[in-house]
């Protein structure tokens, strides 16, 4: 307990910016659900500190209350004190764990998913299998879970052969203008293949020789969030190794909270970040290719912004995905659609909550497709249009920009 309340000190300087002024409250997620103050960044502040000073000295609810937050980042984006409350919060929850142990299925998901990520891709014909058999195919490439430890979801498939197995290398363009790194990700590379292949192909058409990982390696946000910081420290480095390995100026993603994990959160661990420049997948094509789609969808459209998209990239991605449809409209409710990753895993009914408002919208106004740059946002958010029985594809963009550029496959 000494040591732990040592390390927990070690955070005064971080903490003490906080004023308690409650500002966060605005823009939190799950506060706004049910008023709890340990769900806002305040609360989970207050509680390290009466740890560490002695006035509480349960580690369980303390992991447990802090362990109820989507790391969205939003109280941190919106603090008028600039508090780093993702760096707290993670910090805080690595030194809790050192205590108590993580349960034996995080731990084992670490250890299989996260740290032999070439073992997880030899058995991923088994991982389709055993999907298969404990979900049925409601619609396209979408199943409903059969086990109740799996809840009442709704999820894409897992597939047979990982993006990486069939993709790994280099793919050279015809007439290159430029060479990137295509850093795909957990989810594209074993759920979301076809946007990984799209990708790719788009990039090879456009000039591009795109360098893809033979083995996919997770940036790491899943193991922080768990308490392993030890352990995204080492997916970091072999990542920042792989892309300094390599001649190249940008490293391109297509998941915001992998763009962010790589981009800021090395800080977190004390490591010294990769030199390249991790850029989004849809401000490349527009910013650096200076490539736009005009009017190619004739249905009604919309876009939600991921929690972990930069900021400064927003008015780009709302430019060219209200230029992709003749009939675009905005999403008025731009709140957090409630994944955060293993929050989902944990905190199922709470995640579904937030999504299910978004689909209350997308019902409302009549939306066809909404367009969403992040697998984990198309994730939560087809659950809940699938939930509603709604008509409304949830779509990365780069599907329209591979259809509208090159055409579907079938028919080269």
């Amino acid at each position: 307990m000494k040591r732990l309340i040592h390390e927990l000190e070690e955070l005064e300087e971080l903490l003490i910016k906080c004023m308690k002024c409650g500002m966060c409250q605005s823009v939190c997620p799950l506060y706004n659900e049910n008023f709890f103050e340990g769900s806002v960044a305040r609360g989970k502040i207050n509680l390290i500190e009466s740890l560490y000073e002695g006035n509480i000295k349960d580690v369980k609810n303390t992991l447990k209350i802090l362990d109820y937050c989507i790391l969205c980042g939003r109280c941190e984006k919106n603090c008028p004190s600039g508090v780093n409350t993702v760096e707290i919060f993670l910090k805080a929850k690595s030194s809790l764990r050192k205590i108590k142990k993580l349960p034996v299925y995080q731990k084992t998901l670490l250890e299989l998913a996260l740290s032999h990520p070439s073992l997880l891709t030899k058995i991923s014909s088994m991982l389709h299998k055993g999907f298969k058999v404990t979900t049925k195919e409601v619609k396209d490439d979408i199943y409903h879970a059969n086990l109740k430890l799996l809840g009442n979801r709704y999820i894409k498939g897992v597939k047979k052969t990982f993006f990486t197995s069939t993709y790994g290398g280099i793919h050279y363009a015809k007439e290159e203008q430029l060479k990137v790194i295509f850093y795909p990700g957990c989810a594209i590379n074993m759920i979301y293949v076809d946007w990984g292949e799209k990708i790719v192909k788009l990039l090879n058409r456009l000039g591009v020789t795109v360098i893809v990982p033979e083995t996919n390696y997770c940036c790491g946000i899943p193991a922080a969030t768990m308490g392993r910081l030890d352990i995204m420290k080492k997916l970091l480095k072999i990542n920042y190794d792989f892309f300094d390995a390599h001649d190249v100026k940008y490293v391109v993603t297509s998941c915001p909270t992998c763009n962010y994990t790589l981009d800021n959160l090395n800080s977190v661990v004390d490591l010294s970040k990769s030199d390249v420049e991790f850029i989004d997948i849809i401000v490349f094509i527009k910013q650096v290719l200076n490539i736009d789609i005009n009017g190619h969808i004739k249905e009604k459209t919309s876009l939600h912004i991921p929690c972990h998209y930069e900021s400064c990239y927003v008015p780009i991605l709302i430019d060219v995905i209200s230029k992709i449809s003749k009939d675009f409209v905005e999403l008025e409710n731009q709140d957090c659609c409630g994944f955060g990753g293993t929050f989902n895993l944990k905190h199922y009914k709470d995640s579904l909550s937030l999504s299910l408002k978004k689909a209350e919208e997308v019902e409302k106004k009549g939306i066809k497709m909404l367009f969403t740059p992040c697998p984990g946002c198309v994730i939560n958010l087809t659950d809940a249009v699938m939930h509603k029985n709604l008509k409304c594809k949830v779509l990365h963009p780069i599907e329209i920009f591979y259809e509208a550029i090159i055409g579907d496959a079938s028919k080269n």
